[in-house]
């Protein structure tokens, strides 16, 4: 799991039709509760899904493992995922920034 670069975007949204997203920020064990069903339900109809998390070095990843199982779960079988996480240190160690791209809708 990388940094995401300008060929993850243009591959993301290479799928023609609708995009929606989500960046934000929130508590670690907040992530599920800030998703909205409308964008929870776009999951499943989504050609490509870009998923970026930043936390601090001091957390674990198993609670991103954790949320990115639940996503598949949610995604459809032939979507297309790109996931990657980013450690930061000028960060609060319970918070999570996570930007979310939706493509093909």
């Amino acid at each position: 799991m990388e940094n995401t670069d300008l060929a993850d975007y243009k591959i993301i949204l290479s799928h023609s039709g609708k995009i929606k997203g989500l960046v934000g920020n929130c508590k670690i064990e907040e992530f599920i509760n800030k998703l909205d069903e409308s964008l929870i339900n776009s999951f499943s109809k989504a050609k490509g899904i870009l998923i970026n998390f930043k936390f601090h070095k001091n957390q674990s990843l198993s609670m991103i493992s954790d949320y990115m199982g639940k996503i598949n779960e949610l995604a459809h079988v032939e979507a297309e995922i790109i996931f990657s996480t980013e450690i930061i240190d000028n960060i609060d160690e319970e918070i999570l920034e996570y930007e979310i791209i939706l493509t093909g809708l």
